[in-house]
């Protein structure tokens, strides 16, 4: 399983927020390894930027936000929120609505194929969030298939923020807490000739000191 988000195109910091929910609570390295190669930087003399190895991009990704590990769990909770969040909330309605849209697609995708079905794992953290990932493969029209929701909770370095936010580099809020929530597919098709789909639709909120709080839908 992998989480990532994109903020925007030109926020190339933002495509460190989601890792892999695979370490302890610490650098994290998307429903979903670290793309090191999303913004490829030339060797090229006539370059505008300096080019810069891959191992020390991979590190300055992996020192932007701090997710818990996950914990496998034997059923699915009726919400990954934490507490204080209420059902009419956005993040409760947000919720609501990927989790309904993974059930449509996976049916979508079951009749479609004619027999696979889906295998399901849950999984949560102890700070609050989880996930359920469902997994297709080896049917009769799909070589394999995945749709994956996510509610996470994290904490993001100021650096991060202002690059999320653009923000001014005078304002420099402490580490900030950061909640996102998201929906993630790609199908591969047997059929050569038909191409491979992928969506990814997300929600993002930061909870920053001062009342900068920031929120996107992407």
């Amino acid at each position: 399983m992998t989480h990532s988000i994109v903020l925007s195109p030109s926020s190339s910091s933002c495509f460190s927020l989601f890792t892999s929910p695979n370490s302890t609570t610490s650098s994290s390295s998307s429903s979903w390894p670290i793309r090191t190669d999303t913004f490829p930087i030339s060797s090229s003399k006539s370059s505008r930027f300096p080019s810069i190895s891959r191992p020390q991009r991979r590190l300055m990704v992996q020192s932007a936000v701090s997710i818990e590990k996950e914990t496998p769990e034997a059923h699915r909770p009726d919400t990954f929120l934490r507490g204080e969040s209420s059902s009419s909330s956005v993040r409760a309605r947000f919720e609501k609505m990927i989790r309904d849209a993974q059930d449509t697609v996976c049916q979508a995708i079951e009749a479609a194929d004619g027999g696979a079905q889906f295998k399901e794992d849950v999984w949560s953290r102890p700070g609050g969030g989880g996930g359920i990932s469902r997994v297709l493969q080896d049917g009769a029209v799909w070589e394999k298939a995945g749709v994956n929701v996510s509610v996470v909770y994290g904490v993001m370095p100021p650096e991060a923020y202002r690059a999320a936010k653009a923000a001014s580099a005078d304002t420099k809020p402490g580490p900030v807490p950061f909640f996102a929530a998201g929906i993630s597919s790609v199908l591969h098709p047997k059929n050569p000739f038909a191409p491979t789909l992928h969506f990814n639709y997300r929600y993002f909120e930061t909870d920053a000191p001062q009342g900068n709080n920031f929120i996107c839908f992407c």
